[in-house]
C-alpha cells in the first residue's frame, strides 16, 4: 500500500488496521488538490506509529493555542490571576465629590463580562460570539457593575474630573488575525457588540435587532429586511463613522432571510473609549453622578500613576485563575484571548516596559528550547494562528512534552471532546470514538471569488486513548481544500479530521 511504503520510509512500523482506513478516508477524491499531513505518536513508547509528510510546515491555524495557552500555563501558572484596579486621582469631599479623575488600569484581563459564573467557572458556548454563534447569557457588563458599586460604597457620589480607562500596559495591537477584534489591553465583552437580528414574519418586511450592551459608545441604524426562507443571509455594518470625540454611527444593511435570529459581532475599534463609556454607565446605574463627555486626550498616564496607591483605591476585580481562561479559550478557539497570550508573556513573565510583543515571544522561545523541542518545525508571530505554521513532528513532541508538565491537567480539560462540545461538538458524534478524542481544532481560508466557491485549510490536533489502552498524541492537517458555494467546506474537512482520529482509536 502506499501509506504502508511511507510509513516504512519514515521508520514507522506499518499497523495494517489503521493504515487501511487512513487509505479509505484518503482516497476521497476531493483530497487530490491537498496536502495531508500527519503523524500519530505512541506516547508510553515515545515512537511514532504514524506519519505522512510529518516534516512539513502546515499552516497550523487554530492548532497553535495549543502551544500558545500551554506556554501561558508553563511561564505564568494556572493559578495566575489578573487583577484590574480602580483608582481616584484626587480627594473625596464630605459631600462624596471626587475632585479629580476616576482611572480602571487594564490588565489586560480577557473576561470582563458575563462569563464568570456562581460556581468559579467561566461559561462558554460551543459556537463563540466572536464567530457569530451564540451569546453566554447574562449581563455583558456585569464586572463593570461589580466595580462601580465598589465606588460607590467607597463613598464617591459625584466625580468632577474624568472617567478614564488607562491602557498603558501596552498599546493596542490592531485587530487579531482570526475573527478580526482588537487586541488591547482593556477587553470587554470581548470588545464586541452582539447585534442580534430577528427577521420579520414576511420577506420584504423590516428585521428588527437588538444590541447588547448598549453604550453610548456606538448607536445602530437598522436597514436590514428581511428575505426569503434559506437565501443566503447578507447582513454587514455598510457603514461606520466617528464623530468628533470618537463615538461611532453604524448602519447595518442587507438581507436576514426569514427563520430564526442570527448574531452578527460588532468589533470595537476603540476598545479605551467603549470601556470608559461602559463604566461611565455602570457608575451612573450604581449612583454615582459623571460628568458627559468623557474623554481621555490630556490624559498623561505616567502622571497619574503617582496616584495609583493602597490609599486611593476605591475598587478591584480580580480574575479567576488562569487555567480557567485557558479552558475558555481552547473550547471556543476564543481568537481575541489566545491573541493577548504572547503580550502577557511579555508583561508578567519579562516584565517588559517595551516592545512587549517581542519580548513575549524571547521568553516563549526559550521555553520550548528548554523542553528539548526542535523548533526548526514551528513559526509562529501571534498567539491564535493568524499567522503560524506547525509539522505534524513538532506537535506531536510538543504535545508528548506538555503531557508531563504539573501544568498539563489545566491544558487537557480545555480541549474540545470530539462529538460532544465546543469546536468538536458536531464532529463524528456517532464514532466509537466520540468522547475519546481530546484534541484541537483550527480553521483557515476565504471565499474562492473566482469560482464561486470557498476554500479551507484544517487541523486536528491533541490526545486519544485507543479501544486497545494505547495513549497517544497526533496530529493532523489538510492543506487547501476546496469546496463549492453553499457548502460549509469547514465542517467537510473537520470530519475528514476526525475519522481519521476515529481510524486511530479503532485500530491502534
Amino acid at each position: 500500500m502506499l501509506l504502508a511504503a511511507l510509513l516504512a520510509a519514515t521508520g514507522a512500523p506499518p499497523q495494517s488496521g489503521f493504515d487501511a482506513a487512513a487509505a479509505t478516508i484518503l482516497a476521497d477524491p476531493r483530497l487530490a488538490g491537498s496536502v495531508v499531513a500527519a503523524e500519530i505518536y505512541d506516547l508510553d513508547a515515545q515512537r511514532p506509529l504514524y506519519a505522512l509528510n510529518a516534516q512539513r510546515l502546515m499552516e497550523s491555524d487554530s492548532t497553535t493555542k495549543l502551544v500558545t495557552e500551554g506556554t501561558t500555563l508553563g511561564l505564568l501558572g494556572p493559578s495566575f490571576t489578573w487583577t484590574t484596579p480602580v483608582y481616584r486621582t484626587g480627594p473625596v469631599d464630605a459631600s462624596g465629590t471626587l475632585h479629580g479623575d476616576l482611572v480602571l488600569v487594564a490588565s489586560g484581563d480577557p473576561n470582563l463580562s458575563q462569563r464568570i459564573q456562581p460556581d468559579g467557572t467561566l461559561a462558554f458556548e460551543n459556537e463563540d460570539h466572536s464567530y457569530d454563534g451564540t451569546v453566554v447569557p447574562g449581563d455583558p457588563l456585569a464586572v463593570l457593575r461589580d466595580l462601580a458599586q465598589q465606588v460607590a460604597r467607597a463613598g464617591i457620589r459625584e466625580i468632577d474630573g474624568r472617567v478614564i480607562v488607562d491602557t498603558s500596559l501596552f498599546p493596542d495591537q490592531g485587530p487579531e488575525g482570526g475573527t478580526g477584534f482588537i487586541v488591547s489591553s482593556i477587553v470587554v465583552n470581548d470588545n464586541a457588540v452582539d447585534v442580534t437580528i430577528a427577521p420579520g414574519a414576511k420577506p420584504g418586511q423590516a428585521a428588527t435587532i437588538a444590541v447588547s450592551p448598549a453604550t453610548p459608545y456606538v448607536t445602530f441604524v437598522n436597514r436590514v429586511t428581511t428575505g426569503a426562507p434559506k437565501s443566503d443571509a447578507t447582513v454587514t455594518f455598510t457603514s461606520d463613522v466617528a464623530d468628533a470625540t470618537g463615538r461611532r454611527t453604524v448602519t447595518i444593511a442587507g438581507s436576514q432571510p426569514a427563520g430564526p435570529s442570527a448574531l452578527d459581532a460588532y468589533a470595537v475599534p476603540d476598545p479605551k473609549l467603549y470601556a470608559q463609556d461602559a463604566f461611565s454607565l455602570a457608575l451612573r446605574a450604581a449612583g454615582v453622578a459623571v460628568r458627559a463627555p468623557q474623554t481621555s486626550n490630556s490624559y498623561d498616564p505616567q502622571a497619574a500613576a503617582a496616584s495609583f496607591v493602597a490609599s486611593n483605591l476605591v475598587a478591584r476585580h480580580v480574575s479567576l485563575p488562569l487555567a480557567e481562561e485557558v479552558r475558555i479559550t481552547l473550547k471556543v478557539s476564543q481568537n481575541l484571548h489566545a491573541a493577548l497570550m504572547p503580550l502577557m508573556w511579555g508583561v508578567y513573565a519579562a516584565k517588559a516596559r517595551s516592545d512587549v510583543l517581542k519580548a513575549g515571544f524571547a521568553r516563549e522561545r526559550a521555553f520550548l528550547q528548554a523542553a528539548g523541542l526542535n523548533l526548526s518545525g514551528a513559526v509562529q508571530a501571534d498567539g491564535e494562528g493568524g499567522f503560524a505554521f506547525f509539522s505534524p513532528d513538532f506537535m506531536v513532541h510538543y504535545l508528548a512534552f506538555a503531557r508531563t508538565q504539573a501544568w498539563y491537567p489545566a491544558l487537557f480539560r480545555g480541549l474540545p471532546v470530539m462529538g460532544v462540545d465546543g469546536t468538536l461538538a458536531d464532529i463524528q458524534t456517532d464514532a466509537p470514538a466520540r468522547g475519546k478524542v481530546f484534541a484541537k481544532t483550527g480553521t483557515g481560508g476565504g471565499d474562492d471569488l473566482l469560482n464561486g466557491g470557498n476554500l479551507v485549510t484544517k487541523g486536528l490536533a491533541g490526545y486519544l486513548t485507543t479501544a486497545r489502552g494505547r495513549h497517544l498524541a497526533f496530529a493532523f492537517y489538510i492543506g487547501p481544500f476546496k469546496g463549492p458555494h453553499g457548502e460549509d467546506t469547514e465542517h467537510v474537512a473537520g470530519q475528514i479530521l476526525g475519522a481519521l482520529a476515529n481510524a486511530a482509536y479503532v485500530n491502534l
